[in-house]
């Protein structure tokens, strides 16, 4: 032992470091790289997400901001003071009409509403009689949008569910309405539900007897993750995204998506709230 007290310790033999781990979903882009591709971003949110009915319609007078205007006695037309297309107010007079009933008097023929002419149907001179329509007077800045609903969908459309369409006229448009009525008939041979959609058309672009593709939010979902469809891509059979962990550094995440509508996506598993996923350059993080 005492021997042994003048000698040195021996010095541990070197452990050897563990090898990096590789980390097979996360890519690095260096600034050139940034510089050489766009990558764009957004932030994992909550929010609402509905399905969708799709039907055809057509766009249609709102009967209820409709009217006639007759004669109440039969006579002869002497006069017109509005044409197609004319705004009209309550009580203007748009006619007359030469009775013998008044004696020599003529009928003056008023407004019933507050519109625009909308359908001419007789002329000065001629004889027309208690149940003769002169004019037709609609307000063009309400109508309906009468959709035909299969009869299988039925049960998923209820008086005001929000809906969207479009026209041929403005096909890169949608305007919206809201379902206010559902017949109380399926066609025999169509097997198909009237269903009443109102609408704006306070700029009156619209027109009665387009027809429109409608469609019809049935159920939403509430406080639901969404992202944008342009993050999801995928990688042999799994659905991925790339979360930005900085302005470089990109992790390959797998996620498990729900419903889908209008380009934005449910994810039901792999994100959280405030995490931010690539939209724009997603497939050249794929590549990498």
């Amino acid at each position: 032992a005492l021997a042994g007290c003048g000698k040195k310790d021996a010095a541990p033999e070197p452990v050897a470091e563990a090898p990096a781990k590789h980390e097979s979903n996360i890519v690095n882009l260096t600034k050139e790289n940034l510089a050489r591709v766009t990558v764009a971003t957004e932030v994992v949110t909550r929010g609402n997400l509905g399905m969708t009915l799709k039907a055809v319609g057509r766009v249609s007078e709102n009967l209820n901001k409709t009217a006639k205007v007759t004669s109440t006695l039969e006579g002869r037309l002497s006069k017109l003071t509005a044409d197609l297309n004319d705004q009209v107010k309550a009580g203007d007079v748009l006619g007359l009409v030469q009775t013998p009933e008044l004696l020599g008097k003529a009928l003056e023929l008023k407004a019933p509403i507050d519109g625009v002419i909308t359908q001419r149907k007789s002329t000065v001179g001629e004889l027309i009689g208690k149940d003769t329509e002169i004019y037709t007077i609609s307000d063009p800045t309400n109508l309906w949008v009468l959709a035909e609903i299969k009869e299988r969908d039925i049960a998923a459309v209820h008086v005001g569910q929000e809906t969207i369409f479009s026209v041929l006229a403005y096909h890169a448009e949608t305007f919206r309405g809201k379902v206010v009525l559902l017949g109380n008939r399926v066609e025999a041979e169509s097997r198909t539900l009237e269903v009443r959609i109102e609408v704006a058309n306070a700029d009156g672009r619209l027109k009665p007897g387009m027809f429109a593709d409608v469609e019809i939010a049935t159920t939403a979902l509430q406080d639901v993750l969404v992202i944008s469809d342009q993050a999801l891509q995928t990688l042999e059979d799994e659905q991925i995204v790339f979360v930005a962990l900085s302005d470089t550094k990109f992790e390959k995440r797998v996620i498990k998506i729900g419903l889908e509508q209008h380009g934005r996506l449910q994810v039901l598993e792999g994100l959280k709230e405030g995490e931010r996923v690539v939209t724009e350059g997603s497939f050249i993080l794929k590549s990498e």
